[in-house]
């Protein structure tokens, strides 16, 4: 049976609140104890903005941590800015959550990770995801797991 409501939109859409809720937490109270969060986006998204070096070592993918050292976190409902350094240059980013593959907080053993969508499924103005190869943690929420366990139930 195909999906007409678009749950897997929505999920998305819901597990992406959480990663705008984390951060507008640790904008406002900071960043305490052992977190620290492991996120991956696409370069290529729209409303992704990283300087030109970076997006030349990192065409279609990059992976940043926000732990210690990181400056002026400002949290938007669409996307984050950030200033992190990089071999000692501090650089700029604006990630929209629409642009996040993953996002993991090692400390707690939290992660998730998001589907791979088709670039004709978004409008120009709205992110691409593209999921990332690294295995984050045993706790991550996946559409896939959803899927396969509502599969063996038909």
């Amino acid at each position: 049976m195909q999906d007409q409501i678009g749950y897997d939109e929505i999920i998305e859409d819901s597990m992406r609140i959480v990663i705008y809720k984390v951060l507008k937490k640790v904008a406002k109270n900071g960043l305490h104890g052992g977190h620290h969060f492991i996120v991956t986006f696409s370069t290529k998204s729209p409303g992704v903005l990283v300087s030109e070096a970076l997006q030349k070592k990192f065409p279609s993918e990059m992976t940043i941590v926000i732990q210690h050292q990181f400056n002026s976190l400002v949290v938007a409902d669409n996307y984050f800015k950030i200033s992190l350094s990089f071999s000692g240059i501090l650089e700029n980013l604006i990630i929209p959550y629409k642009a996040i593959s993953s996002f993991a907080d090692p400390e707690v053993n939290f992660g998730l990770k998001f589907n791979t969508i088709n670039i004709e499924d978004y409008q120009e103005d709205e992110a691409i995801e593209k999921p990332a190869n690294i295995d984050l943690s045993n706790k991550i929420v996946s559409l896939e797991d959803f899927r396969k366990s509502r599969d063996k139930k038909n």
